[in-house]
């Protein structure tokens, strides 16, 4: 790429010449593409130590008699390099050369350049070289995809066994990854930013910590705060991301929503600029409670002019597409939003003594000045603001769908419902209106006042009814959500109001009652029905959210003092920005302001933390207390004081209160001696606590009569709250705190699931307490790194792999949420590529590379076909594997070789040289090595083995067809294509889910005019069963048999129908399907006499194949011993030749009646002959030879079927393999000897920390 031409005075040893011109040369770095040599050892080693980051390739522009050079182009590959130098030699070698001055050269070169440089990086990222050069090796090394940005990487030293090493710490979206190269020793370290537990910084060096318990210490001279809160800042986006949405866990950035509308002078990445202003854009919205779509601008330095103090107040400026916002220096000294739509014009004023202050005028519509002085650059603010009113858009109210429902906005309640109160408490709500009313008239009312200590003293004294609405609404910020969203709540009450059969309004229904019953507003059906909609509307704006418990309580409140939308509003408010995520499943913002509360404890009561710890005291509080916000422990009269404070202080009022409550019942809770007395030391004095200045008459009901002991005026804990803690407890404290507690629950979660699911398989014979542990933390992992690198793939339209899909998932199939109890079960599944991770990477059986063993131990366990295993399924089929029992592993290596799972494809392709090529690789995953074009062998085509509707002559049935078609030059797959059901689909196949029993399972791909015939009851009356056989017959003699007959492929279906329905009825003995061979690993510790004789028959093609794992599995090692083995089997095998129908491993199976095999396996019983459906296929083929000229050659008795040709039949039985297996001492003992799980899954995680991470 062209770069701006950089000027280069002395001559470098660590570059080589390439190509070179009279005017240029292009250099490669040493050691880029060599062998690590000394030379480039101590190339790599200055680069990682000094922080240099140059592009491996180069071209300089240099004259023979001057010593400067110029870098004028760099390149990351060697080809994009060739690519400049070849346009340099087609465009300026001439040129040059007809020059004559060196100086003209020189110059006509540079200007040549730069113009190049400019052109190229007109619609560019705005990214420099460096930082190009820098992401392109940040991939390299990591071999991340390109969807993963890189934000900025610092010089950092690494200590590792107190060894440091100098490198370069990379920080993209999700990844903190470090890379030092000194002496020819790479050192990779990565780090997801979803597994930090604990982050900390002391000075220079920078603490990281994992789950796993790695800890990790990076020093830097320079930049080490930028690197830290950046690290704590994506640390949370990945978090919350986690929260919000686990299925997705790759946390993005759009750039567009963060770009200013100023230019960017910025040296820095333009990700690491964006992420920037994203922070201050939370900070700035938070503080001054904007919609979550606003987005800072700029800030600029200036005073604001404060007419009720007759002074300027020195501060910033604010600005974002929507709001012009002033904070001042000091703190609550004074702030001002104006929102944008509501400004009139923006004057200068330089007339008077101020003319030289630069300051400028606004003027809202309601006619209010706002005067600004010292302004830095006036121009440019005035500038600005003109800029942003010109793309201010006022949201106007349109035209929506009508729905046939009666309603009516309610009003406030408290003015239909009035509470009669003293005269004493009418005279103090009049005497605090009077004080409102004057701070108006000096400060300003609505949403821009003069926000200033006045306010917050008038709040801590307590809002007025009549003002409450006005004041929640603007301190809230709802009023914004509101005007920016006319008509939103009309449209989601009547939507609401026409969704049926919806949970949220189910759990809303039972918790109405509820909500509030001491009032009398919600024992009418006036409030009851303005709550109703309120909560139904929200959990249609919001289904993440939906409904939670103690929404209905403050939304009651809301209702009381605000008309119905503003309650809505409020309630919008509450659960998306005063308490986020409070609300959602397992109420997890609750849980984190519990790990916060408990912290503030531990450093403001440290006397009184240890104690309470050990109570557990805090976890059962905090959930009831921050909910609701005091109002289901302390009296409504006292939590309206309360919730008035909270909508202008947010959380930190809760936090301040909690404390002050602990506190003053310190002494108390140290002499508890468990939870429950503590809890009702801490209930009885909330109980007393009162308002005097605000009581609603006594109840009438007598169960509430008895009034509780007066503890403590809510005026009196409010004000001391503000006193002991108001100053120490920050928005800026609790939000870091709420950082690091959000790590820390979170992986409590995941404790808490582990413990759970331990506990459940505890008593499995395989593993140990630990070793489940590990075992659940790696998978895990692996599950968030595949579903990390489905995500991004996703994003490029880019399929995940050429794995084939197992099992197709099916759109009716309810998902279970992973906060319910069963999904703490199913966040443990395994898919596929999972396991196969798993399996290679931690047992010994990895070592197999002829056959794949891992997809075939996958389809065994897979018992009901759902493409995932539960944790249950993974320790039985890994722990089998890597346990010490040889019979049972020797048996289970024997039924992963037998057809269906061995297919013929795979052992005709095992038979031919492996091609050394790259694409090798790619040839192994592509879908015909798994789906042959002979649907025999198909693995969709084979049945469930424990599915008693298909025999062996439906098997004989599909290969007929599959010939048939094949014959009369069809397409292979297009009979299958237009017949086949999705093999989940819950309509089709619920009958044969419901019998499987085996966890060998082969799904079937049923045909649509069976649904029928498959799920007939079993109750049916034998009559039936008879008159629907001979229907079915008849219906198969009545058939022409002709080509022209059998027209269409619906006609071909019926057929099937009709024989399926007729075999499936009968009763003969050759209904034999694969009956139980997962019976390996739901009784592995039985013996083999109960389980062997429904074990078919090995062929030779697949006993060469298992004996070649074998091999594989010892090491690639086959000892005298067991080459004798191995031809005593192949002797034993052809001793059980003779003529017989060769029946495959389907029809030695599962037997009907008493019937008892013969001595190798086979039944004694001939097999029925198959009444329609071969004569029907072998007349058709016939017919079709005849069409095409051919004659058929006939090598058979003239009644033999392709299903029963008489050949040669060489085969061994599981016993006789065990039998001689178990004479070779090697095998016996490699198979005896177990593998330590929990060593290997250390090595895995080892791995991934180096980046040497699995392709998926």
């Amino acid at each position: 790429m062209w770069i701006q031409p950089k000027e280069l005075l002395l001559p470098s040893a660590f570059w080589i010449a390439e190509m070179h011109s009279r005017y240029f040369v292009l250099q490669k770095r040493r050691g880029h593409g060599e062998s690590r040599g000394f030379g480039s050892m101590l190339v790599g080693t200055y680069d990682s130590v000094m922080n240099t980051k140059p592009a491996p390739y180069r071209i300089l522009h240099q004259t023979p008699s001057s010593e400067v050079s110029y870098e004028i182009a760099i390149g990351i590959t060697q080809d994009e390099i060739v690519k400049d130098w070849e346009w340099l030699k087609a465009n300026l070698f001439k040129v040059l050369d007809e020059m004559e001055n060196e100086d003209e050269v020189t110059n006509f070169t540079i200007c040549k350049i730069q113009s190049l440089y400019t052109q190229n990086n007109q619609d560019d990222t705005g990214e420099s070289a460096d930082f190009k050069v820098m992401k392109s090796k940040f991939r390299q090394i990591f071999k991340m995809p390109e969807e993963e940005r890189l934000v900025n990487s610092y010089s950092a030293t690494y200590v590792k066994n107190k060894i440091p090493r100098q490198g370069q710490l990379y920080i993209s979206l999700n990844h903190v990854c470090f890379y030092s190269y000194m002496l020819g020793q790479e050192i990779k370290r990565i780090i997801r930013f979803a597994e930090l537990e604990d982050i900390s910084r002391n000075a220079n060096t920078i603490y990281l910590k994992t789950t796993n318990n790695m800890t990790y210490n990076f020093t830097m001279l320079f930049n080490a705060s930028e690197a830290h809160l950046l690290i704590e800042q994506l640390n949370k986006m990945a978090i919350q991301q986690l929260i919000h949405d686990p299925d997705s866990p790759v946390v993005d950035h759009d750039t567009s929503n963060f770009s200013r509308l100023g230019s960017k002078t910025s040296k820095k990445p333009v990700l690491l600029r964006d992420l920037t202003a994203r922070q201050k854009s939370e900070e700035f919205r938070i503080y001054f409670r904007l919609p979550q779509s606003e987005i800072i601008d700029g800030k600029i330095k200036a005073n604001i002019w404060t007419p009720y103090s007759k002074r300027f107040n020195s501060g910033f400026i604010y600005l974002s597409p929507n709001f012009f916002c002033f904070r001042s220096d000091v703190k609550d000294l004074v702030s001002v939003v104006i929102p944008m739509k509501t400004i009139k014009s923006v004057e200068k004023k330089d007339d008077g003594q101020q003319r030289f202050e630069n300051q400028i005028v606004i003027i809202t519509s309601e006619n209010v000045p706002f005067m600004f002085a010292h302004i830095v650059d006036r121009d440019v603010l005035i500038f600005k603001i003109t800029d942003l009113l010109a793309r201010v858009h006022v949201p106007l109210s349109r035209e929506r769908a009508k729905y046939d429902i009666s309603w009516s906005k309610q009003t406030a309640l408290m003015n239909t419902f009035k509470t009669q109160f003293s005269a004493k408490i009418i005279q103090k709500q009049e005497e605090k209106m009077v004080r409102w009313e004057a701070h108006f008239r000096d400060f300003g009312r609505g949403i821009g006042m003069f926000r200033t200590t006045d306010v917050i003293n008038l709040i801590v004294e307590g809002i007025p009814d009549k003002l409450r609405q006005e004041i929640w609404l603007i301190f809230s910020g709802a009023i914004h959500d509101k005007e920016m969203n006319p008509g939103l709540y009309e449209d989601l009450v009547e939507k609401a109001a026409c969704i049926k059969n919806c949970f949220a309004h189910d759990e809303i229904d039972r918790d109405l009652p509820r909500s509030l019953p001491e009032h009398p507003a919600f024992q009418s059906t006036d409030g009851i029905g303005a709550l109703r909609r309120v909560l139904q509307a929200y959990a249609l704006r919001n289904p993440q959210v939906g409904y939670c418990q103690a929404m209905n309580i403050v939304s009651s409140v809301f209702l009381l003092f605000c008309d119905e939308e503003n309650a809505f509003w409020m309630l919008a408010s509450l659960c998306e920005n005063l308490l986020p995520d409070y609300y959602k499943d397992k109420v997890v913002g609750a849980q984190i302001d519990q790990g916060v509360l408990n912290e503030l404890v531990e450093t403001h009561l440290p006397d009184l933390h240890g104690h309470l710890e050990q109570l557990g005291v805090i976890k059962m509080i905090s959930i009831s207390w921050f909910l609701t916000i005091f109002m289901s422990v302390i009296s409504y009269e006292s939590s309206l004081h309360i919730l008035d404070c909270f909508f202008y202080e947010g959380a930190k009022i809760i936090f301040m209160i909690s404390l002050q409550i602990i506190e003053w019942n310190r002494d108390k809770l140290l002499y508890c001696q468990d939870d429950g007395e503590a809890m009702l030391v801490l209930q009885n004095y909330l109980e007393g606590i009162y308002n005097p200045e605000y009581q609603v008459p006594p109840t009438t009901d007598k169960r509430k009569m008895k009034r509780k002991v007066r503890t403590q005026t809510v005026q009196t804990l409010i004000h001391e709250s503000y006193t002991k803690f108001g100053e120490e407890i920050t928005q800026q404290r609790i939000e870091e705190l709420r950082n690091k507690h959000r790590r820390l629950t979170m992986r409590q979660f995941d404790i808490d699931n582990e413990k759970t699911i331990v506990k459940a398989y505890v008593q499995n014979p395989y593993f140990s307490h630990i070793e489940l542990h590990m075992l659940l933390t790696i998978i895990r992992e692996e599950k968030h790194a595949l579903k990390s690198l489905q995500q991004q793939q996703q994003k490029v339209q880019c399929p995940l792999s050429e794995t084939p899909q197992l099992v197709s998932q099916s759109p009716s199939r309810p998902i279970q949420d992973a906060g319910t109890f069963g999904g703490r079960y199913e966040a443990y599944n395994v898919s596929y590529e999972v396991f196969h991770t798993l399996f290679t990477e931690l047992t010994p059986w990895r070592k197999c590379v002829s056959v794949d063993i891992g997809e075939k131990l996958f389809r065994l366990t897979d018992k009901k076909g759902t493409g995932v295993l539960d944790f249950g399924q993974l320790i039985n089929a890994l722990g089998l594997v890597c346990s010490n029992k040889n019979m049972e592993k020797l048996k289970l290596l024997y039924v992963l070789h037998l057809p269906p799972l061995l297919s013929k494809a795979e052992i005709e392709r095992s038979r031919r040289p492996r091609p050394r090529t790259k694409d090798d690789a790619e040839e192994a995953f592509e879908a015909e090595d798994f789906f042959d074009n002979d649907a025999s062998e198909s693995m969709e085509a084979l049945p469930s083995p424990s599915d008693n509707n298909f025999d062996a002559d439906d098997f004989a049935l599909i290969n007929a067809t599959q010939h048939l078609h094949n014959l009369a030059g069809i397409s292979g797959n297009t009979f299958m294509d237009l017949s086949r059901t999705p093999n989940l689909s819950l309509n089709s196949n619920t009958s044969s889910l419901a019998h499987r029993s085996s966890t060998f399972y082969v799904d079937l791909p049923g045909f649509q005019d069976l649904g029928a015939a498959r799920i007939t009851p079993p109750g049916a009356g034998v009559g039936a069963d008879v008159a629907a056989g001979a229907a079915s017959a008849a219906a198969v003699d009545d058939m022409l048999l002709n080509v022209e007959t059998i027209s269409n492929f619906s006609q071909i279906s019926d057929l099937v129908a009709a024989t399926r329905l007729e075999r499936a009825d009968s009763n003969a003995t050759d209904l034999r399907s694969l009956g139980s061979l997962g019976y390996l690993l739901d009784q592995p510790d039985e013996g083999a006499s109960n389980s062997q004789h429904r074990i078919p028959h090995m062929r030779k093609e697949n006993f060469q194949l298992l004996w070649r794992s074998i091999i594989e599995i010892m090491g690639l090692v086959q000892d005298e011993e067991m080459h004798r083995a191995y031809e005593n089997l192949l002797e034993l095998g052809n001793s059980n030749i003779k003529k017989e129908p060769s029946l495959e491993s389907f029809t030695q199976l599962n037997m009907g009646g008493d019937e008892q095999p013969d001595s190798n396996g086979n039944p004694t019983t001939p097999a029925a002959e198959p009444i329609g459906t071969t004569r029907l296929f072998v007349a058709l083929e016939e017919e079709l030879r005849q069409a095409s000229g051919k004659s058929r050659t006939t090598t058979t008795s003239s009644g033999d079927s392709s299903s029963t040709n008489i050949s040669e039949s060489w085969h061994i039985s599981i016993s006789q393999f065990i039998a001689t297996v178990l004479t070779v001492n090697s095998i016996v003992k490699g198979f005896q000897t177990p593998i330590q799980i929990s060593e290997q899954i250390e090595q895995l995680q080892k791995k991934r920390r180096k980046c040497l991470s699995t392709n998926y």
